[in-house]
């Protein structure tokens, strides 16, 4: 019988919980937040006792019908449960309660206090929660507001007393909120401080790879451009075929000068170096014809508006065709290359660099082979796509999707890319020609 009856109570209080938790009110995020902190209902424990306190002892000070006893001490009581989460409201409540409460209702011979002692605890606790969290500006309110209110209630010989209390305590809190907020103040200051620091350190390490870059590759790509403009004088019996290649190299040697010095542009803070424009598709042209001076057989089709194009998507694609013919004419010599720039259908540019298999054998030169994943990483940065792989004839393809301004947003994988049949799908095959092209 008692297993029935404890598993009766238990089922009952299940669905009462559960009925509240379903009411409109609990669902409510306020009410929700208010419940989920131990502080909100350690204060809704004690308006309870209060309330059990102030509703009996009512009658025993106030002059009061039966059916009004548990109203007035509700507004006595229930005020401090929002002591934690809403101090400046429980007060509000509680002083114009306690001034309403001293203006209307009558007290019994003998009771010097014009509201109940439940009444005054609680207006005194959530005087002071209102002074630790309402705005500065607002404890002069706060303080003549209860500092009236108790004047009014309390006996005539203990107005002083209490007006003095809350008077010290006013300016105690103020000033300990005033020195707490100094000391955050200090704290953000020194904070702010320190980041400053930060940057200019960091501002003076990019001085300083810059000065590195200029002194390891600038000045000997200059020793370039020099010792190959000046060959034909200096070397007996030079052909015009040599020295239509010694000019080449001084041509490509003073545009990688040209670009490095554009880096230290960015790099430098100290105004030494101007920095010049970024490459964009108006340069591919120029990117094309030097190297055919390399004796590569390399076409290029451009049926984009080069006005449409973002500086940061320009950039993106020259860098792109750049090292996608770096690539060819390291690994694919002899081979044809082929440059597409055509309109995407959702508003990007399509971009393909496409070699035929080497004619001759590869030149062997020692690298990281991070130029593929750096194309990716460029690509990735302005929300477009890069898929490299071999093809069936024995080449090797780059095809990439850039958005017009650089929003991720812009532009989708085209799934024809990845399912072109002149494409190599196998995972080895993509990885070695990855290898191979980095």
């Amino acid at each position: 019988m008692f297993r029935r009856i404890r598993s009766a109570a238990g089922a009952a209080g299940s669905a009462a919980i559960r009925g509240v938790t379903e009411l409109p009110a609990a669902q409510d995020p306020a009410v929700q937040r208010y419940f989920r902190s131990r502080a909100n209902w350690f204060f809704l424990a004690v308006a309870a006792i209060m309330y059990s306190i102030a509703w009996p002892t009512l009658s025993l000070t106030h002059v009061l019908p039966t059916y009004a006893l548990p109203v007035v001490a509700a507004f006595a009581a229930f005020p401090i449960a929002l002591a934690w989460s809403a101090p400046v409201i429980g007060w509000a409540i509680s002083v114009v309660s306690a001034q309403l409460i001293g203006i209307i209702v009558p007290t019994v011979p003998g009771w010097p206090w014009t509201i109940q002692v439940t009444h005054l605890i609680e207006l005194l606790v959530l005087t002071f929660f209102a002074y630790l969290r309402c705005g500065l500006r607002w404890i002069p309110v706060v303080w003549v507001s209860t500092s009236i209110v108790l004047a009014i209630a309390a006996p005539a010989d203990a107005r002083g007393g209490w007006v003095f209390g809350l008077t010290f305590l006013a300016v105690v809190v103020a000033l300990l909120r005033f020195l707490l907020r100094s000391r955050r103040q200090l704290a953000e200051s020194t904070e702010q401080t320190q980041l400053i620091e930060s940057q200019k350190a960091i501002l003076q390490e990019r001085t300083r790879i810059a000065r590195d870059l200029h002194d390891v590759v600038a000045h000997r790509m200059s020793v370039v451009v020099v010792m190959a403009q000046t060959a034909r004088y200096r070397l007996d019996d030079v052909s015009e075929e040599a020295a239509a290649e010694f000019e080449a190299i001084a041509v490509s040697a003073r545009a990688s000068l040209d670009e490095v010095r554009q880096m230290l542009g960015v790099l430098r803070t100290d105004g030494d170096v101007a920095a010049a424009p970024n490459p964009g598709l108006g340069d591919i042209g120029t990117l094309v014809m030097q190297t055919r001076m390399t004796g590569a057989v390399v076409g290029l089709s451009d049926s984009v508006s080069h006005q449409a194009i973002g500086d940061a998507s320009g950039l993106v694609i020259y860098r792109i065709v750049q090292e996608s013919l770096a690539n060819a004419t390291r690994h694919a010599p002899g081979a044809q290359i082929e440059i597409s720039l055509t309109p995407h259908a959702e508003g990007g540019t399509e971009v393909e660099v496409r070699n035929s298999a080497p004619t001759v054998e590869p030149v062997q030169m020692a690298g990281p082979g991070s130029g593929i994943p750096g194309m990716r990483e460029r690509a990735a940065a302005v929300g477009g796509t890069v898929i490299t792989g071999p093809t069936a004839d024995g080449g090797f393809v780059v095809r990439a999707l850039i958005p017009r301004q650089g929003h991720a947003a812009t532009v989708t994988t085209d799934p024809t890319v990845a399912t072109d049949p002149t494409v190599t799908t196998d995972p080895a095959a993509a990885d070695s020609g990855a290898r191979a092209g980095g």
